[in-house]
């Protein structure tokens, strides 16, 4: 091959590089994000903590069979400023002779919110100065915040020997 051809050849193919290189660009756009969304995981994570609070334990007054003791608390938010809706609150199958009331669902700020009482046996029942629950219950706590699109909700377990 000669000198010419040679550089022919390297012309040519600068060329066609070139061609490619433009066709490549020109074809390549910039995307267009139109919406960002969440995941579920992701979107829960703004909504504080739901806490509980304001405990206050005591013998339940009257004859009760078998003694009894009593313990009320508030399901709060656990950020000032950031309230909660309490959507539901679960105490499943309780054991024999406790109860398990709750007084009302709706907002919990972080001083007040859904009152729930629970009754039931403990060692130092009727006097319930120093309580130990015999039987213990998990509940669980499900709620949104307004910052969740869509109502989406989340769940905290809580069990009533933590309170005391």
């Amino acid at each position: 091959m000669s000198e010419i051809s040679k550089d022919k050849e390297k012309q040519r193919r600068k060329l066609l590089l070139g061609v490619g290189a433009g066709s490549a660009i020109a074809a390549w756009h910039k995307p267009v994000i139109n919406s960002i969304i969440t995941p579920a995981h992701a979107q829960m994570s703004v909504c504080p903590m739901i806490t509980i609070g304001n405990v206050v334990t005591g013998p339940v007054s009257g004859s009760n069979v078998p003694p009894v003791c009593s313990i009320t608390f508030d399901v709060l938010s656990g950020t000032a400023g950031t309230p909660l809706t309490i959507t539901a609150i679960d105490a499943g199958t309780l054991p024999a002779d406790t109860t398990f009331t709750v007084d009302s669902l709706g907002t919990a700020t972080e001083t007040v919110g859904p009152r729930i009482i629970w009754r039931g046996p403990a060692t130092d029942a009727p006097f319930c100065t120093n309580i130990a629950l015999i039987n213990d219950v998990t509940f669980t706590v499900t709620a949104t915040c307004a910052s969740v699109a869509g109502g989406g909700t989340f769940s905290q377990d809580f069990t009533v020997s933590s309170l005391v």
